[in-house]
């Protein structure tokens, strides 16, 4: 729970997620009036939206969709008492405030309960039947894949997405987001083999340059600085789709331009002194009911959030938005002759949750597109339909963190973790390398898929990128400790069994802490472990780096 843990996912389920599917609904019904009162055939508006395994576990376990109703109602009441606290100061400003939220908050959870029936991951499969919305997956547990020894861990990671994706969904996934948009020559290959046909890279893995991610999106001073790092020949544009090597699969690169218009605290919308504050939350119910004011004011000195400002502006800025791209694609195509491709990428946590005004903003930019006749808003696999890859490039390595390779996940504070990391690779190949045989009985497979369990929860991106960050840095190594220490311990008791001649360790033992670990980790529960021993082809021959 807090400050880390449930609260975060429901958080995002009613800033974020529902909002979500709110503004898909709204957008597809002003897309039917669009069309009725049109005779033109205007291309549909439709996005793709990338669904973490893990996190689409998350999302379908009943303990979570109980917690959440408990939490928004909690929360309902705290806004509740702020409106009651604040009439009784004269604070009249905050009181409406407070009442906004009651109402944002009730409507909220109506919609979860009555409109989407309990279940996102459901409403989202729905709107992707409507051809609203294109689904793709991600690596298991969001695992970094360039930085991982085996064959089999990367393998593992992609198959178990893959899988998951299909099993929920109904269909094997198009696309993948790679985590942290992290690449390295040989990893098209292992797509490849899984059917995927796309994934996306940052723009200076196609155009050369600094990076433009999440850890160089600040002070634009920094961003400047990384320019060394990437003093390379131009190698393509992020205006067209590539295919990758000698693969059928294709990469898109973020468009530098539309990337730091939505997502820079510096340079774009959500550092407007209108826009509500995140990080300053009242004292007594922890909601927020200040303004960004300005970008220099202490958080003491934030002035009173204004709702009715804040959303005229989230107008401005997605009128802005929507003339911005149309000037995009209409300088590339003066200059060219041919279509533009437009990759316009982000968290979707980014709307609502981290900037409040965002899902507002979304909307009202859907909206502008439609109707229009120069710019499409389509999904990444409806663009390949209509305009397939001619050309082909060679990627390097690359990511969206500062430096643009993988310093952000490997660095001397990080270090330690893929010592670790490789050491479990090593181990559990071992284990998947060994022919099933009559040993393999339903305990030790119970203990090798739970290990597996753990090896992929092991491996998350999240751990050294929390403790380089120094976002809650002690909980990141607490829980990376914790997973390494649970698959110790069933790789232990798989080896025991294995062997034949030890028999220092009872089943009764065995079992007891399998049954234990289970009840702390449980995702995936259709997850096999011959997921490991998937023939892929040979892993190429990785390029030397800066990093390595």
């Amino acid at each position: 729970m807090w400050p880390f843990g449930e609260e975060w996912l429901y958080e995002a389920m009613l800033g974020s997620y529902i909002p979500f599917l709110d503004v898909l609904r709204s957008v597809s019904c002003c897309q039917d009036k669009s069309e009725r009162l049109s005779l033109s055939c205007k291309p549909p508006i439709s996005v793709t939206i990338g669904v973490t395994p893990i996190l689409l576990d998350q999302l379908d376990d009943d303990y979570m969709r109980r917690g959440f109703i408990k939490w928004t109602q909690a929360r309902i009441k705290r806004a509740e008492e702020d409106r009651k606290r604040f009439k009784l100061t004269g604070d009249e400003a905050k009181e409406r405030l407070a009442g906004a939220y009651c109402d944002e908050y009730r409507q909220a959870l109506t919609a979860f309960c009555n409109d989407y029936s309990g279940d996102i991951v459901s409403a989202l499969a729905e709107f992707e039947r409507q051809g609203l919305v294109e689904i793709i997956t991600s690596a298991a547990t969001h695992g970094y894949l360039p930085l991982l020894n085996e064959d089999t861990s990367i393998r593992a990671q992609l198959a178990v997405g893959c899988e998951i994706h299909d099993e929920r969904f109904g269909r094997p996934p198009r696309g993948i987001w790679l985590p942290e948009c992290a690449y390295r020559p040989g990893l098209e290959e292992y797509l490849e083999v899984l059917g995927l046909e796309y994934f996306f890279v940052d723009r200076h893995a196609i155009e050369g340059g600094a990076p433009i991610g999440i850890s160089s999106a600040g002070d634009p001073r920094e961003v400047r600085a990384t320019n060394a790092v990437f003093e390379e020949e131009m190698r393509g544009t992020t205006y067209k789709p590539y295919l990758v090597n000698r693969s059928n699969v294709v990469c898109m690169g973020r468009n530098e331009r539309v990337t730091t218009q939505v997502w820079s605290g510096w340079l774009g919308y959500p550092g407007d002194g209108l826009y509500r504050e995140f990080h300053r939350k009242d004292d007594v119910t922890g909601l927020q009911y200040w303004r960004v004011t300005g970008r220099e004011v202490d958080l003491g000195r934030k002035e009173v959030y204004d709702r009715e400002e804040a959303a005229s502006r989230a107008k401005e800025h997605a009128a802005h938005f929507v003339g911005l791209v149309h000037e995009l694609v209409s300088d590339w195509n003066e200059t060219t002759g041919e279509h533009g491709l437009i990759v316009a990428p982000y968290d979707t946590e980014l709307f609502g949750h981290w900037w409040y005004e965002g899902v507002l903003w979304l909307s009202e930019t859907l909206k502008g597109f439609l109707g229009g006749s120069a710019v499409a808003v389509c999904s990444a696999g409806e663009f390949l339909n209509i305009h397939p890859p001619l050309e082909t490039v060679k990627l390097p390595e690359s990511s969206w963190g500062r430096g643009g390779k993988h310093e952000v996940w490997l660095n001397d504070e990080t270090a330690w973790m893929w010592d670790m990391i490789h050491a479990a690779e090593a181990r559990i190949k071992r284990l998947a390398a060994l022919s099933p045989g009559t040993r393999d009985t339903d305990l030790l497979e119970l203990l090798k898929v739970q290990a597996l369990r753990e090896f992929l929860l092991l491996t998350s991106s999240d751990w050294p990128f929390l403790v380089t960050e120094k976002q809650a840095e002690d909980y990141g190594a607490r829980r990376f400790r914790e997973h390494a220490e649970r698959f110790d311990k069933l790789m232990d008791y798989a080896e025991a069994i294995l062997d034949e001649g030890d028999s220092k360790v009872s089943e009764d033992e065995i079992i007891g802490y399998l049954s234990y670990v289970r009840e702390l980790d449980d995702p995936f529960p259709n997850l096999q472990f011959s997921a490991l021993g998937r023939q892929y082809p040979e892993s190429p021959e990785r390029e030397e780096t800066q990093q390595d």
